[in-house]
């Protein structure tokens, strides 16, 4: 199993520095690594690459100051780095963190996590940050976005091999390194044949079905499996991702080449939609088109939302470009100006 599962981990680490320029270079990883099965999986078999891809590894544990015990796994993580000659960095939610009892504190927690990544892989001049998401999440997360969302092309795409750091937080910043996912390939039943043995972190909370993954995890992705016993789901719906991916990377292509030539007759300050275009093309088009440009870089120079708009906002935006009377709209981040010539895009 361990010849396997490395053999695996290989082939998606040689397709990720392909992707990234790195091939045949040297570059500069940093694990991040909360001490449970999965992310040790990472450590312990990017530490056992290292040598061959020529890269240094470092390694960043994140204390969400949310368990008294997290002072403890810290030291564990710590500890492991020792034996394994490598470089760990501890960092810590501030103390009222979680005093906030927002609604969306999960997703705040994720952005938080990652702020303080990012900033440790800058001021260090990390070129990759490496997480541990493995093919089960694929699976959750291309399933929730189905089921709770009704996704389209890319919310299908699911999470990506690799994704630069200037794409993954809407914010200002030059964030000019990778954020990538060796594990992709790999199941969660792997993983765990592959820990066999070997001591790690337990998290209660990955048990708590208050939380929508957990929920998915434990209810609806056992039910699949206790389901469709012969059926690799699992692969079939990482290959859905993979083949979402590649096809809206070729969209995403065409569309920035059509909002760019739209922009370049009319400066970068702003776009201008003739009439006559707007009537040649369906409502499903611009549909498309707006959930693409909100997502580009092609056009304007700030930085560009994450996500798209909702299906709600989308249908809002083409509904106001085939009217013909005067009117102005805010679409954060952009400013629509109809009149009966055309649509005005600034931002």
């Amino acid at each position: 199993m361990e010849n396997g599962i490395r053999e695996k981990f290989e082939k998606s680490f040689r397709r990720i520095i392909a992707d990234t320029g790195f091939a045949g270079k040297h570059f500069s990883v940093l694990a991040a690594c909360s001490g449970g099965a999965d992310s040790l999986a990472m450590l312990f078999l990017l530490n056992e690459i290292k040598d061959l891809f020529g890269f240094s590894l470092c390694v960043a544990y994140v204390d969400h100051k949310l368990r008294a015990e997290s002072a403890k796994e810290a030291e564990f993580v710590d500890k492991i780095c020792q034996e394994l000659e490598i470089t760990c960095f501890s960092l810590q939610f501030e103390d009222d963190f979680w005093q906030n009892e927002e609604k969306n504190i999960e997703e705040r927690a994720r952005l938080k996590r990652y702020e303080l990544l990012f900033d440790l892989v800058k001021s260090n001049n990390f070129n990759m940050l490496a997480t541990a998401h493995h093919l089960d999440d694929q699976v959750e997360t291309v399933l929730m976005r189905i089921l709770d969302r009704g996704t389209g092309l890319k919310g299908l795409s699911g999470i990506k091999p690799v994704n630069s750091g200037s794409d993954f937080l809407s914010n200002d910043r030059n964030d000019d390194f990778f954020i990538v996912r060796p594990m992709l390939n790999i199941s969660k039943n792997e993983i765990s044949e592959f820990m066999r043995g070997r001591q790690f972190l337990s998290d209660p909370s990955n048990y708590c079905e208050k939380y929508r993954r957990n929920y998915y995890r434990h209810k609806i992705v056992s039910a699949l499996d206790a389901l469709l016993p012969e059926i690799p789901y699992k692969e079939n719906i990482a290959r859905l991702a993979e083949n979402a991916t590649r096809e809206s990377e070729i969209l995403r292509e065409m569309m920035d080449g059509f909002w760019r030539d739209l922009a370049a007759k009319n400066g970068t300050t702003e776009i201008f939609i003739p009439r006559s275009l707007i009537k040649s093309h369906s409502c499903g088009f611009w549909l498309t088109a707006f959930s693409y440009l909100f997502s580009s870089t092609a056009v304007f120079d700030s930085a560009r939302l994450q996500r798209s708009p909702s299906t709600k906002t989308l249908n809002d935006i083409v509904d106001f470009i085939f009217r013909t009377d005067p009117g102005k709209a805010n679409y954060n981040p952009f400013v629509l100006e109809r009149t009966k010539e055309g649509v005005k895009i600034r931002q």
